[in-house]
């Protein structure tokens, strides 16, 4: 029975339209449902398993599907998947920045193919773990460097804030969600301006930022790359606050921030932003002669 309900699922995410799988979990108790149905055939602990849908199809992952059903189905964050395919190009150099274990680190990698090169940023241990075995598990190992490290304003040490969701966190200070977060742990912080020019690593042609809040301070880090660079920023923005310090600094940077969905709007202002949104900065220069 199992196998029958595993192969049901992967079949529908196939097969289905983006807009009618992303309607699926707005169906109030038919989502419950659906959801209680695949939470009881699901086998307990972490399973080996090959992204059935979506831009990351085929590739293979090892995820709780208690709880990561939307990794295994190709649901998860559908824009952010569909922005890397479209804008990812071969030869790229491209940082994902809050890399988490890896499924965007492995699509990044796909899209810059063996020319590119991906560097991951990631301070959790538990998400490092598994983020190395996904690349192991997808071949990417030699495209893809793991920095084991938060991203922030500046170089040192930070204290790192551990949700009751073991695989998330966000640098102590950032804006986001206004939780009880569990605990605190201490970690390597850099800023990229320091890891490109200091370190000497290759500056990055596109950026992938999703760190629960902290937008503004992993941009406040970069602005020698955003002046002098000009890479494309794909990012999520964790609240008003946050919204309010990405606006500033792009701004500032003569950058453009775009919905994230293909042939969207430009972004009239943070203020017009949901709290959480999915945006594009691109360079002006570039925004003013090419769609996105």
């Amino acid at each position: 029975m199992t196998s029958l309900v595993f192969k049901v699922a992967a079949l529908v995410a196939k097969i289905l339209p983006r807009p009618v799988k992303q309607s699926l979990y707005r169906l109030g108790p038919l989502t419950k449902a659906i959801r209680s149905w695949l939470n009881t055939a699901s086998p307990p602990g972490m399973t080996p398993v090959t992204v059935a849908g979506g831009v990351g199809e085929g590739i293979r992952l090892t995820l709780d599907l208690q709880t990561e059903k939307d990794l295994w189905l190709g649901t998860y964050e559908p824009d952010l998947q569909e922005a890397v395919r479209r804008l990812g190009k071969p030869g790229m150099v491209a940082y994902d920045v809050g890399a988490n274990m890896g499924y965007l680190s492995v699509l990044l990698a796909l899209a810059v193919g063996p020319e590119g090169c991906v560097f991951a940023f990631e301070p959790l241990p538990e998400n490092l773990e598994r983020l190395r075995v996904h690349l192991k598990s997808n071949n990417l190992e030699n495209r893809v460097r793991v920095v084991p490290a938060a991203v922030g304003e500046e170089t040192g040490r930070a204290h790192f804030l551990i949700h009751a969701s073991p695989g998330m966190g966000k640098l102590d200070g950032s804006a986001g969600r206004e939780e009880d977060y569990k605990r605190a742990i201490e970690v390597d912080m850099i800023a990229l301006d320091g890891f490109v020019w200091s370190l000497g690593n290759p500056p990055p042609s596109m950026l992938k930022i999703d760190v629960e809040g902290g937008e503004g301070k992993v941009l406040q880090g970069m602005r020698r790359i955003l002046s002098d660079i000009r890479p494309l920023v794909l990012m999520e923005i964790h609240g008003d606050h946050a919204a309010r310090a990405v606006w500033d600094i792009l701004t500032k940077s003569d950058y453009v921030m775009r919905d994230m969905r293909r042939g969207s709007r430009t972004v009239a202002g943070p203020e017009s932003l949901a709290w959480k949104a999915y945006v594009i900065g691109m360079p002006r220069e570039r925004s003013e002669v090419e769609r996105i």
